[in-house]
């Protein structure tokens, strides 16, 4: 089991693993690098070589995201979880676990 987040350059990743340690999980995190602003292609070669390695009897990808209360709030803010499940599916043998933890924005 691993964790994994994406970075879009070479910064933050410092703070991420600090932020991580902190939490103290007791799972491994994994950063990875984009030049670009893609999220799909980074984080699709990973579970590729993962799967390659041949060390696991299947992948999961657990997919966090925001349940916002209304309608045009999900529009704009929960792209990244379908746009990613899409990817994962279409490059990977994965299998897609999408959480969504409801937020309730107060007013």
């Amino acid at each position: 089991m691993e964790g994994g987040a994406h970075l879009v350059g070479q910064g933050d990743g410092d703070q991420v693993h600090a932020a991580w340690n902190a939490w103290q999980p007791g799972v491994p995190l994994t950063v990875l690098h984009s030049r670009t602003r893609s999220l799909t292609r980074p984080f699709v070669d990973h579970l590729r070589a993962l799967a390659a390695q041949e060390r696991q009897d299947r992948i999961v990808v657990l997919i966090p995201e925001m349940h916002l209360p209304r309608p045009w709030q999900r529009l704009l803010r929960n792209q990244r979880g379908a746009v990613l499940d899409r990817a994962v599916r279409r490059d990977t043998d994965a299998v897609i676990c999408r959480l969504r933890f409801r937020i309730h924005l107060g007013h």
